[in-house]
């Protein structure tokens, strides 16, 4: 069932922070990203797929997504081969890869209300922030935060430290993505999500967002217009039903 967006932005608290997504989010490379696995499992030598394929087995980790695109268990050394693979196919694929069509107008706009956003990634922060500043975007952002390392598979554990290090309370807090990933990572920190779905070259099926209770969008715009309501929504809220005048007491 689908949810429905500005009733489920507007339930909560004013949305005050916006964290971003990275891939196939900001950065409209999820048609590379699938690309980039056909080609990786071609030069592997393990049979075709097909973007319906991908889309209908996508999941992370991104090991157990190769065993289900293949059918079987991969050893470690079949595993880093595709890895290695696809790193190579995916840097082809990237140089035609542009932001999302409407994310630079949509970071501008939700900057111009004066509220924050950051940018949270699963790509190697040693890779991710020469990418975003080459995008003239790493001015919006209060932080950006790649993997680091042998970082856990899963955005999760990653979200709660990036909001302790921003010190943001979770329900003001809106995660846009792409991914069931960010679906559940949102819901395991207390924060709300919107998905963006990018259509034919999205990740996921849609319909593996059905059962998370999180609204489906097809523009980033959608989502800051719903943040937008919430504020909104929040400031009739507190509008005193008593409208006589107030007197200001003084301690002094």
């Amino acid at each position: 069932m689908a949810t429905d967006l500005t009733d489920f932005i507007a339930a909560g608290p004013r949305v005050r922070h916006i964290v971003w997504d990275w891939n196939g989010t900001i950065l409209g490379d999820s048609g590379a990203l699938i690309a980039a696995t056909v080609d990786a499992l071609a030069a592997c030598g393990f049979p075709s797929i097909t973007r319906a394929d991908y889309q209908r087995h996508h999941c992370q980790p991104i090991p157990l997504f190769y065993e289900r695109l293949v059918g079987r268990a991969l050893d470690a050394r079949e595993q880093q081969r595709l890895d290695e693979c696809f790193r190579a196919a995916y840097a082809r694929h990237r140089r035609k890869v542009n932001l999302t069509a409407d994310a630079s107008v949509t970071l501008r706009r939700w900057a111009a209300t004066g509220a924050t956003q950051s940018l949270l990634s699963m790509y190697p922060h040693a890779e991710l922030v020469p990418l975003v500043s080459a995008a003239g975007l790493a001015s919006y952002f209060a932080r950006i935060d790649g993997s680091m390392g042998t970082e856990l598979a899963h955005k999760a554990p990653h979200l709660a430290r990036h909001l302790r290090y921003l010190g943001l309370e979770a329900r003001q807090v809106l995660l846009v993505g792409d991914s069931v990933d960010d679906a559940r990572a949102a819901r395991e920190c207390g924060v709300r999500c919107v998905i963006y779905h990018a259509g034919e070259d999205a990740l996921h099926a849609r319909g593996h967002f059905a059962d998370l209770g999180v609204p489906v969008v097809s523009s980033l715009r959608a989502a800051v217009d719903a943040a937008l309501v919430s504020a909104t929504a929040s400031r009739e809220h507190r509008q005193p039903h008593d409208h006589s005048p107030r007197t200001t007491e003084s301690g002094v």
